[in-house]
This record gives structure tokens, sequence and C-alpha cells, in this order.
């Protein structure tokens, strides 16, 4: 597999659930996050990333 756009695509989406995960953890994300908000913020960073992985998976999937 050469490197292209939607394989590099496919690794930003798992670094984004990766780092929605952290923030949930940690609890931080630049400054100290409330309990809530370091939920949401994770939970929407744990989508993104998600959704970004998914459509890069299935373009390569259909194209190779």
């Amino acid at each position: 597999m050469k490197l292209s756009y939607k394989s590099l695509s496919l690794f930003i989406g798992i670094g984004y659930f990766i780092i929605g995960i952290l923030i949930i953890v940690y609890k931080k994300f630049f400054i100290e996050l409330e309990l809530e908000y370091s939920w949401i913020l994770g939970t929407l960073f744990i989508l993104y990333g998600s959704f970004r992985a998914y459509r890069s998976a299935i373009y390569i999937r259909n194209n190779e």
C-alpha cells in the first residue's frame, strides 16, 4: 500500500480517536477541563476520529 491522502487520513482518524480517549482520561486539553466538558470534548474527538477512519477505510477498500 503506497501512502496516499486516504491512507494518511486513516492514521489521522486513529489519532483523533486516541486524543479523545486521552482527553477523557486526563481531563485536560491545553487547559484543565471539568469532568462534563472533558467527556463532551473527548466524545466529539472519538466520534470524529471514528467517522474519518471509517470513511477512509471504505475508500481504500473500494479502490484497491
